[in-house]
């Protein structure tokens, strides 16, 4: 194919279309031997080569040929050093009918093998955006006609391709890269952000350990006092009944009758049988407490299987929830229920958990002496809200701005984390809703929480 003619719509095509088949993209390698083989085939060249500006540095590589040693891939080409290095250094293209060694412009000239030299050769810079990335070069053989100035115009439209097609090739690798540096990122990210969640869980428990070992104890104190008293009740009953076995041969002696009838009233046989159910009654009410307090401790501390959504009810986890933080609440404050009608959300229930307890325990925090909170909860098209309202002592106007920063607090050292409100935010948005906050200095704060009914997936990357 005469050179000239290689400018032809179908031609550079085929070049255009090496960069976009996606078979190739992540094969650079591959697509620059095909160019090589391509543009040599086009213009009737016997041989030609590839090279690549290093990403850092002002190198080439050599990186693909036809017709040249395979050795020479691979091989550095620094500025000013043979043809292709002229090249690099001048951005200009060089055309040559003679043999380059006698040619002053090229310094550091390798001498090669008579068999081997070219006739005739070009090598074109490949630019982008006003800067060398490659060099393309053809040569031919003596008995090929040698190249002309007007070969080296005409190729300046092909070249122009070549290195649309390189760079192409090179920012979809680079963005392939950097997509999955983020997946990656993202993975790790989520599994931090995963630990730090328990962690703050877990040293969320340990603060309220005390607390709820309190709970705990409370109703089993009593079921221990009421199963003491219920063995005296049943050591009474025991005596009367023994007596009455006593007495059944005698049953006719008036002594024995009277006798009977003064143990009998002693026993207060009516009264037993009355306090008895009462007695027991408490004492299932009493392990049944128990029960829940365990449960409801089990279930906040628990962490979710795989982060499995599933339908839940956030009144029930509110209410779990303040079971766990009661006792840091119930002797400085007032818990008033507002709930309204909400439906079931997909939601990862013990993650809303954690944020209610957040909610709660800073709201004690927040009242000093004694105080209200109050729980709402609501629904809005296609939302739900959930709302914590203290009578505190309200937030600072230039610490509002920060209150969901990392690590940041207001509280002495060894009193807070800094984590909560910063976990409460991370999970709130893993739950694609947000929180709105309003605080009055000396008057106190109310959390809103937005959360939508259903949750829609996400890709890695988005999220």
């Amino acid at each position: 194919m005469a050179f000239e003619n290689t400018a032809n719509t179908a031609w550079i095509f085929d070049l255009y279309r090496l960069g976009q088949d996606s078979g190739l993209r992540d094969k650079p390698a591959e697509v620059q031997r095909r160019i090589v083989e391509h543009i040599v085939l086009g213009i009737g060249a016997d041989t030609g080569s590839l090279s690549i500006r290093e990403e850092v540095g002002d190198d080439l590589i050599l990186t693909a040929g036809i017709g040249i040693p395979e050795k020479a891939i691979g091989n550095r080409i620094k500025k000013g050093h043979g043809v292709i290095g002229w090249v690099l250094d001048n951005c200009e293209a060089v055309l040559l009918t003679d043999d380059a060694s006698k040619d002053p412009r090229f310094q550091n000239y390798v001498e090669r093998r008579e068999s081997t030299v070219p006739s005739s050769a070009i090598c074109w810079p490949l630019m982008q955006d006003n800067t060398l990335i490659g060099v393309l070069c053809v040569n031919r053989k003596a008995e090929s006609p040698p190249f002309s100035t007007e070969d080296v115009e005409h190729g300046k439209v092909v070249v122009n391709m070549v290195s649309i097609v390189i760079e192409n090739t090179r920012l979809h690798l680079e963005q392939a890269t950097r997509i999955r540096a983020l997946s990656e990122l993202n993975l790790k990210l989520k599994e931090a952000q995963s630990q730090l969640l328990q962690s703050e869980k877990l040293a969320s428990i340990g603060q309220l350990a005390a607390g709820v070992a309190h709970e705990i104890n409370n109703p089993i104190g009593f079921v221990y006092s009421n199963l003491g008293t219920l063995q005296r009740y049943f050591n009474d009953l025991m005596s009367l009944i023994q007596a009455y076995e006593s007495a059944e041969p005698n049953i006719g002696d008036s002594a024995v009758i009277a006798n009977l009838q003064v143990l009998k009233k002693k026993a207060d046989l009516e009264f037993l049988r009355e306090d008895t159910t009462a007695l027991m009654n408490e004492s299932r009410d009493g392990i049944t407490r128990v029960k829940e307090i365990v449960q409801n401790l089990k279930d906040f501390s628990h962490a979710d299987a795989g982060d499995e959504w599933q339908l839940a009810t956030l009144q029930q986890g509110m209410d779990s929830t303040l079971n766990i933080v009661w006792n840091e609440l119930k002797y400085k404050c007032e818990v008033i229920k507002e709930y309204g009608e909400i439906p079931d959300i997909e939601c990862l229930p013990s993650q809303l958990n954690q944020v209610f307890m957040n909610m709660m325990v800073n709201a004690g925090h927040a009242i000093e002496e004694h105080g209200t909170i109050t729980l709402r909860t609501g629904t809005e098209s296609d939302q739900v809200w959930v709302e914590i309202e203290d009578t505190g002592k309200g937030i600072e106007p230039e610490n509002l701005k920060r209150i969901f920063d990392p690590f940041f607090t207001t509280k002495p050292v060894g009193k807070g984390t800094g984590l909560g409100l910063s976990l409460t935010y991370s999970i709130v948005q893993k739950h694609q809703g947000r929180v709105e906050v309003d605080s009055t200095v000396g008057k106190g704060t109310r959390f809103r929480i937005w959360l939508p009914i259903h949750h829609a997936e996400t890709t890695e990357v988005a999220a």
